[in-house]
């Protein structure tokens, strides 16, 4: 009985949590997967999965097993930025399908063994790229999508920076209030203090007086 590939089998095991169903699940249908939320995806579950962190590289992966990136009538009800991916034998309720997917054979292998094959095997051949190329293409997009992610990922940061500095600098505009605050209060303390001491000395200089005068 033919093995099913590990990235298959981590792939399906992946749908099946569904702990990870807001960022990706099935499609609707279980005909297809969705990817929602391509950050997300990116920065959890593809290091816990897949042990790295590159969309590109992981959309790579499913062009060598003949997936393919597709648009349906669900991509408005996922996002526009979501990725749905399809292949004949993958669906929700047929884990025995599995097996029949398998990793392609390089174009230049195909290319090769059609040559040998004569002339019209040499025309299959050349046909041959063009899944090669939808999938250069594919991989091509995931990794303008994955750097127009990581700029999004910037400008937010940038953003919060920003607005920490500017919620430090109040602090420090409060602090400072305070400070002022403090001063008055305490210059106004000294005032009170001068006063009540010039209060004294006239008490005692006043009973000093009386006490001479009784004498």
């Amino acid at each position: 009985m033919p093995a099913t590939s590990d990235f298959v089998k981590k792939l399906y095991k992946m749908l099946e949590d569904h702990a990870f169903s807001h960022v990706v699940s099935w499609g609707p249908q279980g005909d297809c997967f969705v990817v929602k939320d391509m950050n997300e995806f990116t920065k959890s579950i593809l290091p816990r999965m897949f042990k790295h962190s590159n969309f590109a590289s992981f959309v790579r992966q499913l062009n060598k097993y003949d997936f393919h990136k597709v648009k349906t009538s669900d991509d408005a009800q996922f996002g526009e930025h979501s990725w749905t991916f399809r292949h004949p034998d993958f669906h929700a309720d047929r884990r025995d399908a599995l097996e029949n997917i398998k990793r392609k054979v390089p174009a230049a292998r195909k290319s090769l063994t059609s040559s040998s094959n004569g002339g019209l095997g040499g025309g299959r051949g050349a046909s041959s790229g063009s899944p090669t190329l939808r999938g250069q293409t594919d991989s091509l997009i995931a990794s303008h999508s994955s750097l127009r992610g990581l700029v999004d990922n910037l400008f937010a940061t940038n953003e919060s920076l920003r607005n920490q500095v500017g919620r430090g600098e109040e602090r420090i505009r409060a602090l400072e209030r305070q400070y002022g605050d403090v001063l008055v209060e305490l210059v106004n303390f000294q005032k009170g203090m001068a006063q009540q001491d010039g209060l004294m000395q006239g008490l005692i200089q006043y009973f000093l007086g009386e006490g001479g005068e009784c004498l």
